[in-house]
């Protein structure tokens, strides 16, 4: 058994704070005892960091404004930092520019879009160590048991909500990968036109122990957890149809509601919240109907995959 006691060290740089969330995630499904990530918006971000910082290995967008991730890394080696691995996920995919990155020494080049699975077995090739994936929870929680405990709220985005469209957007794209999508802001929530198996996640940030809700209505169960879960499209029809969603689809919406926690900066964290509990509760549950009452921070949306079916998302700070 390894004595370790250090944590793993890992910087996520890339231009898309959806993207940054989804590979945090992905790391931290790596099955490491301990790990500490930072993150950076550029490279030039990046490099600002390296001084209080050194990662033991790099993610890296290829394409991002003031240092690209090619002229990150680059740098690096001309600073002498050849301890930092450094490891590409982009959409670039010219062969005389990924053979630059190689060049450079570049431990692997994972194209978007990308499977969580795959970027794992490099992550865990890069650094050895990793025992079985962390475990999640992201089995079907108790259906309406007792009253959620702790829930954590987002930071508002420049536009005042707790979670921008863009972001939402970007996470849903990697959620579904190639499936067709619309994603746009709706009016508030209404219990009314709630289904009976809905998913209620709960969040906290390191000051706050309930500091923001997500909300999927069982529509969007439906399209989200049975998209990221690749079902045909009659299953998901189907479920939607009797509003019972199936296990992988309860597993699979929940795992996009994690991720979307690492963008919600309310109760005074920066780096996101953390999803701490899930439940599919009915539309009648009282925590539910409480939170969707609530005004202030929240953004509502509406999902649509087109000739399957829409659904709703929420999320409210606390």
């Amino acid at each position: 058994m390894s004595s370790r006691s250090e944590p793993y060290r890992f910087m996520v740089v890339d231009d898309s704070r959806a993207i940054q969330a989804i590979i945090s995630r992905v790391i931290e499904d790596c099955g490491y005892p301990a790990i500490d990530i930072r993150r950076a918006n550029d490279g030039e971000e990046a490099l600002g960091l390296l001084p209080e910082f050194q990662p033991q290995l790099l993610i890296t967008d290829w394409h991002m404004p003031r240092v690209s991730g090619l002229e990150l890394l680059q740098t690096l080696r001309q600073l002498g930092q050849n301890s930092v691995k450094v490891g590409f996920v982009t959409t670039e995919s010219t062969p005389a520019m990924l053979e630059q990155a190689r060049t450079n020494g570049a431990v692997f080049i994972v194209n978007k879009p990308f499977r969580d699975g795959e970027l794992i077995e490099h992550i865990r090739a890069v650094l050895p160590g990793a025992g079985a994936p962390a475990s999640r929870p992201a089995t079907p929680p108790a259906r309406a048991a007792a009253a959620p405990a702790a829930v954590a709220p987002q930071a508002a985005e420049p536009d005042g909500y707790p979670l921008g469209l863009g972001h939402a957007q970007g996470l849903i794209e990697h959620t579904l990968g190639n499936q067709a999508f619309s994603l746009v802001r709706h009016a508030p929530m209404e219990v009314a036109k709630l289904g009976p198996n809905n998913l209620l996640g709960l969040y906290s940030s390191p000051t706050k122990p309930a500091a923001a809700v997500g909300v999927l209505d069982v529509h969007a169960v439906c399209l989200i957890g049975g998209g990221a879960a690749r079902l045909a499209t009659s299953e998901l029809t189907a479920a939607q149809l009797a509003a019972e969603p199936t296990e992988a689809m309860v597993t699979q919406a929940t795992t996009f509601m994690r991720a979307a926690g690492m963008m919600l900066q309310a109760g005074g964290s920066p780096d996101g919240c953390t999803l701490s509990r899930t439940m599919v509760v009915p539309a009648g549950f009282p925590k539910l109907e409480e939170v969707l009452a609530r005004t202030g921070e929240r953004v509502d949306f509406q999902i649509a995959l087109p000739g399957v079916g829409e659904g709703r998302l929420s999320f409210i700070a606390l």
